[in-house]
């Protein structure tokens, strides 16, 4: 990772509801300097996600998706294509003195951004469910 960081630009998205690893080393530094909790929003002003942008690494925690952002989120993986990939967007970006462009939002600064209550499965492609089930209250965060 640190060739990287040193050479261009490197991306990590996630959404919520896939588990991902957090702690890496790039840029000579091991994990992120300030937790990531600036949010982002879609063409609507809804809230899409966590943005964060540190040591040339761009990471994006999209809210209600999974691990295929685009079908589950299509209008804010649209927005972040254009905004952070495309684009220069500065939001969520830590500066040379630890300031985040944009701002920081306590409440996102938890581990985990609260997914759906009720888990679908089905077949994604004929938009069809065939069984759900209710989160046990036990893997609730309270």
């Amino acid at each position: 990772m640190s060739r990287v960081s040193r050479t261009g630009r490197t991306l990590h998205w996630s959404g919520v509801l896939t588990v991902e690893p957090r702690n890496m080393t790039f840029g000579g530094v091991q994990g992120f300097t300030r937790k990531p909790a600036t949010p982002f929003t879609d063409n609507n002003g809804n809230f899409a996600g966590i943005i964060h942008q540190e040591r040339n690494l761009t990471y994006a925690l999209f809210r209600g998706a999974g691990h295929l952002v685009p079908n589950c989120v299509p209008e804010a993986a649209f927005v972040f294509v254009r905004e952070f990939v495309l684009g220069t967007n500065q939001t969520g970006r830590v500066d040379s003195l630890g300031i985040v462009v944009g701002g920081e939002d306590p409440a996102l600064a938890a581990d985990v951004i609260p997914g759906r209550l009720v888990i679908f499965y089905g077949d994604e492609d004929s938009a069809t469910t065939s069984l759900s089930t209710i989160a046990p209250s036990a893997t609730l965060a309270s």
